[in-house]
């Protein structure tokens, strides 16, 4: 009686992780693709991690009231309590960034003072809540000398010609999508759609030579939302990374 009713227990239970898992994966994807508004994708994450955990406490339960467990048992089970682990990681994770406190922003350059412009990425923009320019009156500038006082330029000793390769080198070894490059004006553009809410952030690279050199700035921006969690810092860096490696 014990061995069913604890099979019953990791079945139901891992029933439930795994509808709470899919039912946060396609919160997002869901407004990707059309079928609801942002709102009622983000309002279905808290349930649906609530179901994948209680799932896999129930999961959990059934699992060590079995004192010789089947291989199926033992794999029906650990796929329970995995998701529901796998929803406790997601879960600190975010409580983490939140804590961070990052400012509620979505604009970071390299060069506060003369940040590069969006040019071609201007029209793909053209429907998005948030526009291309640079914003300096909603407390930008100040938030990121504060937050992120390390976002830097990239200054190198080398020919224009060879920094505006390495630059546009570096933007197709992170798999941006390449709107334009224009050697002449140092300027490249590209945008990054992010996978599981589709989200698009623009990104604009300038090149230009100073006495001693190029200086590469570098700028992101969010389509939409008004702060990034770190997003657009972040992606910076990762730029930054791939020039210099």
């Amino acid at each position: 009686m014990t061995s069913y009713t604890g099979m019953r227990l990791i079945v139901y239970g891992t029933i439930l992780a795994i509808l709470g898992a899919l039912s946060v994966l396609l919160s997002g994807y869901g407004y990707q693709w059309g079928w609801w508004s942002f709102g009622f994708g983000f309002s279905i994450i808290p349930w649906g991690t609530g179901a994948a955990v209680l799932g896999g406490i129930i999961s959990s339960i059934g699992f060590f009231r079995i004192p010789d467990r089947t291989k199926n048992q033992t794999i029906v089970g650990a796929i329970g309590i995995g998701l529901a682990l796998i929803a406790l990681a997601n879960i600190g994770y975010w409580y983490m960034e939140v804590q961070k406190g990052y400012p509620p922003i979505h604009d970071i350059t390299t060069d506060i003072q003369d940040p590069p412009q969006f040019k071609a990425i201007v029209p793909l923009r053209a429907d998005a809540p948030n526009p291309s320019e640079y914003i300096r009156d909603n407390g930008t500038p100040e938030s990121q000398r504060s937050f992120y006082g390390e976002i830097e330029p990239i200054i190198v000793n080398m020919p224009y010609e060879e920094a505006f390769e390495r630059a546009l080198k570096a933007v197709n070894e992170l798999s941006w999508t390449l709107v334009d490059e224009n050697k002449e004006e140092g300027r490249i553009e590209a945008y990054e759609k992010l996978a599981w809410y589709g989200f698009i952030d623009d990104v604009v690279i300038r090149v230009d030579t100073t006495e001693t050199g190029v200086e590469i700035d570098i700028r992101s921006k969010s389509r939409i939302g008004r702060g990034d969690l770190g997003v657009n810092a972040k992606r910076i860096r990762a730029y930054k990374k791939a020039f210099n490696n």
